[in-house]
């Protein structure tokens, strides 16, 4: 028996990278070398990812926000939240996000 389990995004967590990318306006960035950015939400009882935050930076200020409004654009997705003993409980997740140059 289980005695808890991790929330989930419909379509699981590379269908959420993949929604992620195509929320976020790169254009007028360019990069030569590849870089991280690591992101912070938490998903609450009720399914819904909140609290976005910015735990690792670009050190662009405006590209990392365009990172987080990207992010905060995808909030209107529900998530099946984690569950302890059966019943939903607030989770957080970190998502760290790899940066390539453009080809």
């Amino acid at each position: 028996m289980q005695n808890s389990s991790k929330e989930a995004m419909p379509g699981g967590m590379g269908s959420f990278r993949a929604e992620v990318a195509k929320q976020i306006d790169l254009s007028g960035f360019v990069w030569t070398q590849p870089f991280k950015l690591v992101v912070n939400f938490s998903v609450s009882k009720e399914g819904k990812m909140e609290n976005i935050k910015l735990l690792e930076s670009s050190g662009n200020a405006e590209f990392d926000q365009r990172i987080i409004d990207g992010i905060k654009r995808m909030r209107k997705k529900k998530w099946t939240p984690a569950k302890r003993y059966g019943e939903p409980v607030e989770s957080f997740y970190t998502l760290p996000l790899n940066f390539n140059p453009p080809k």
